[in-house]
């Protein structure tokens, strides 16, 4: 009954082993020993681009997309409700560009004309995340005129709303999102952009990193169970 028993259970580890093969993890962009500390110009358009080129990798999908992203204030600092920021990623043949918006003017409504008044963000954005970081007071605290000490930290969704910064709401329709960006190949040219909207104040983008966490083909995760249910099944007839 052993004997009869082991090549089944190799066989699930074989499976297993295929199955963990196939996922890629990628990780980019400036942090870390590599961490900068690059000017973002107050109240210009042309804001700060930062870019980098994949190559080499297979074609692959799909991924979890996250971003780490750090402004820091200089001076006084500006507002978080001054920054815009998205990443877009052009395919290596050039023929497809994909954008997710990160942030817009975050806490910007009816209300709040010149969105959120703190100072700084070091956080991590990912589709998973539970709040959307547009309305992040009021996530923390219940109200948007609620301000925070120091950075903001965590977690949240990115921004996703494509509506000119300048006239950008909490309502406006949030149509990007991150994992949209790992649909396909990561090979091309990834580029993040940050821009300061509004005049007064200044800040600087001091890290940022794009991981890329490959999931399991159905296919692979399928085989995976049934070859486990199939190790248990025969485990349990053995010792019967």
């Amino acid at each position: 009954m052993k004997m009869r028993f082991l090549p089944l259970l190799m066989a699930g580890l074989v499976l297993t082993g295929s199955a963990r093969a196939s996922i890629q993890l990628i990780e980019f962009g400036e942090y870390g020993a590599t961490a900068i500390s690059a000017a973002i110009p107050d109240n210009n358009a042309t804001g700060l681009a930062r870019t980098k080129v994949l190559t080499g990798y297979d074609l692959y999908a799909p991924y979890i997309v996250t971003v780490s992203l750090k402004i820091l204030g200089t001076g006084f600092g500006a507002y978080n409700g001054d920054y815009y920021a998205d990443l877009r990623h052009v395919s290596a043949d050039g023929t497809m560009t994909q954008l997710a918006v990160l942030l817009n003017r975050v806490g910007r409504s009816s209300t709040l004309g010149s969105g959120y008044s703190d100072n700084g963000f070091d956080v991590t954005l990912a589709d998973s995340a539970d709040d959307d970081i547009h309305n992040y007071r009021f996530a923390l605290s219940g109200g948007h005129n609620n301000p925070i000490t120091g950075a903001l930290t965590g977690t949240w969704q990115p921004d996703g709303r494509t509506a000119d910064p300048l006239q950008v709401l909490d309502t406006s329709m949030r149509i990007t999102t991150l994992n949209s960006l790992g649909l396909g190949s990561p090979n091309g040219t990834w580029t993040l952009f940050v821009a300061d909207a509004k005049a007064g104040g200044t800040g600087q983008l001091v890290e940022w990193k794009v991981t890329m966490q490959g999931v399991p083909e159905p296919s692979s995760a399928s085989l995976l169970i049934l070859g486990l249910a199939a190790v248990l099944a025969r485990s349990r007839r053995c010792r019967i």
